[in-house]
């Protein structure tokens, strides 16, 4: 195959997919005779309604950029109805690779509908519901403090780490437990870090609000260990007022993530499935369900769980940002900003980490 047919092969793949998007963004309950037309290409018309349809997908666009923002998408629909029609033409919309995309695609943009649409019906947190997540929470929120942190990810034996621990939790200093690594020749990595509490894994948390300045604690996996001590803290508390947008758009979020999981769990009960070999012993402890499933690709997930950002005190509005709920248990609320968090570097949860790994 030469590489000028190679590129028409590529070019070709690439309109089909295209062209899958774009036929089944009416599968989101949108008529084409509500739309009306941009373009046309050979006859073939492109409509506003396709262009807003890309709009959405724009994160963080502006308002005075989205005139800009709808010319060069307008350009993009023109080039791949192009090609659309010169895959057509050279039938590769037949080939075996592209009628697989097209029923991924399908099912993707079905799967998504149905858990937006389902999920409508979720009734907004209560007063009552925001207080008790607001109490629940002080370290994030009346006892909310910014720590200064250093942190020690290394490997020790197994039956040496109750020496270590109980080094740590008798209030013995860093340098000690440098020295202590040192001695029994256990491979150790050390960092410092200033952050405040929401960029602390909520179950991690927990653990480190009770830890006082100038003390440690100590977490293990296998022969990982992972020390943290608290060289100093600042008080930053936030107030149940300016929590509140935030707290109730997670819990929001939060309810429709059961809603859909309990949903989907009876979906499985009425349903007959049976697996092949060799699908048997991995369906038996495979997860059921995650919403990353049907989460668009551009949404990445964030460790540890879901994101809230609180403005700060000058700026109106809330802001949240909501991953993937399959995403690792635990609760981030992002606070407005002080002097003292301007390093994010982000305590891991239970779970050392393999010092051996850069």
């Amino acid at each position: 195959m030469t590489n000028s047919s190679l590129a028409m092969r590529r070019a070709a793949w690439t309109a089909a997919l295209a062209c899958a998007a774009l036929l089944l963004a009416a599968c989101t309950g949108h008529k084409k005779d509500a739309t009306q037309s941009a373009a046309r290409v050979d006859g073939t018309e492109i409509t506003v309604h396709q262009i807003n349809f890309r709009l959405q997908r724009e994160r963080g666009l502006r308002p005075e950029q989205q005139d800009a923002a709808s010319r060069k998408i307008l350009e993009q629909l023109i080039d791949e109805q192009l090609l659309v029609e010169k895959a057509e033409k050279t039938k590769a919309d037949q080939e075996p690779g592209a009628q697989q995309a097209f029923d991924a695609a399908r099912r993707e943009v079905l799967a998504r509908a149905y858990v937006e649409q389902a999920v409508q019906a979720v009734p907004a947190p209560t007063e009552t519901a925001m207080r008790a997540y607001f109490d629940a929470n002080d370290a994030l929120f009346e006892h909310r403090r910014v720590y200064v942190l250093q942190e020690y990810l290394a490997r020790v034996p197994e039956d040496k780490i109750p020496a270590l621990r109980a080094l740590v939790e008798s209030g013995h200093p860093p340098a000690e437990i440098e020295a202590w690594f040192k001695a029994q020749n256990a491979p150790f990595r050390a960092q410092e870090s200033t952050h405040p509490a929401e960029q602390i894994p909520l179950n991690s948390l927990k653990s480190l609000a009770a830890v006082q300045d100038g003390h440690g604690l100590l977490v293990s996996a296998g022969d990982q260990v992972h020390v943290t001590y608290v060289t100093s803290s600042t008080q930053a508390p936030v107030g149940f007022d300016k929590a509140k947008p935030a707290i109730g758009q997670f819990l929001t979020a939060d309810a429709r993530r059961k809603a859909t999981e309990g949903n989907l769990a009876a979906l499985r009960s009425a349903a007959k499935i049976d697996y092949s070999a060799p699908y048997e012993a991995l369906a038996a402890s495979a997860s059921t369900f995650s919403l990353k499933d049907v989460a668009a690709a551009s949404q990445a997930p964030v460790p540890a769980g879901t994101r809230v950002t609180l403005p700060a005190a000058t700026t109106p509005g809330v802001q949240v940002s909501l991953p993937a709920p399959g995403a690792q248990s635990g609760v981030r609320v992002s606070l407005p900003s002080t002097p003292a968090s301007s390093v994010e570097v982000r305590l891991p949860p239970q779970t050392a980490v393999d010092p051996g790994k850069k």
